[in-house]
């Protein structure tokens, strides 16, 4: 969760980037900033020691006492820089934000592409499946491309989900949420509740709406028609709105094609196309150096 020094710091930031547009606009357009828009403004020429000479808009007024006063524009290439650092430090309290609340859970926290194991040429073309598709992510958002991984436990499913999403929400600044079939469906049953402060309709609609949804350990108990039924509403309330999805299971694809329904599997993976197959032995013992 993001921390109250965090957030304080990204209002002071958020303040200054808005007094940026303001002082830019002013610098290249001549827009007077709103406190400013009875002031008299006559032209200049200012200079810069990093950008040189620059053309300037003065704003002239008398204060209380009858004294004049004055604003003139700063050098726009400088208001510019500016505001592309602030661009670049919201954008990195925004990606911790995210990164926060996409659900990834602690265990998961320090999976990256990079210290993902190639055990087998398997892995590593699931790797580079799993790089083309957060590499080309503006293409598989609009084209609402989603992805289906299915195999052995310990084979790196998650490591690799993560990954996917750390990369997505650090370089695009998407909404991303990692959850599992149990937690999805219970969000939605604990609607049902007099006490509840959310609709089942408000749970479903964020579900189906943010820009990715994993769902992991489908198929991992085989719910009740009401489970089953929320479940298939979402991934299709997505498919029709062409966001992606992600779906891990341990299941065959056979055993998942069964569960979630012929038509949705084949929606899901394309008619087949995009599934990853992680059928090889758990390699956790590599990683803890004991037996999984």
């Amino acid at each position: 969760m993001m921390t109250f020094n965090l957030r304080e710091q990204q209002k002071r930031l958020q303040a200054r980037m808005d007094e940026l547009r303001a002082e830019i606009a002013f610098a290249q357009k001549g827009e007077k900033p709103w406190p400013y828009r009875s002031c008299l403004m006559r032209e200049g020429r200012g200079y810069c020691e990093k950008h040189g000479e620059y053309h300037t808009h003065i704003l002239v007024w008398s204060d209380r006492n009858g004294e004049d006063r004055e604003k003139i524009s700063c050098c726009p290439d400088c208001l510019i820089a500016e505001a592309n650092d602030l661009t670049m430090e919201l954008s990195s309290i925004k990606a911790e934000e995210l990164t926060d609340n996409a659900g990834i859970a602690l265990r998961f926290r320090d999976c990256e592409f990079d210290n993902y194991l190639e055990v087998n040429p398997d892995a590593a073309r699931n790797l580079a499946a799993c790089r083309r598709y957060v590499e080309n992510w503006p293409d598989m958002l609009e084209n609402g491309t989603s992805l289906v991984m299915t195999g052995s436990c310990g084979t790196g499913k998650n490591h690799l989900a993560v990954a996917m999403a750390k990369h997505i929400i650090r370089n695009y600044l998407a909404s991303v949420e990692i959850t599992d079939v149990m937690r999805l469906t219970r969000a939605v049953k604990n609607c049902w509740r007099n006490d509840s402060e959310k609709t089942a309709d408000e749970v479903i609609e964020r579900y189906a709406s943010m820009d990715l949804l994993i769902i992991d350990e489908v198929g991992v108990q085989f719910g009740s028609a009401a489970e089953m039924a929320i479940l298939q509403e979402i991934i299709n309330a997505r498919y029709e709105s062409i966001l992606p999805t992600i779906l891990i299971s341990n299941l065959s694809p056979e055993e998942l094609w069964a569960f979630i329904s012929p038509r949705i599997a084949d929606r899901i993976t394309d008619g087949g196309r995009n599934w990853l197959s992680f059928n090889w032995p758990s390699y956790r013992s590599r990683i803890r150096g004991v037996a999984a």
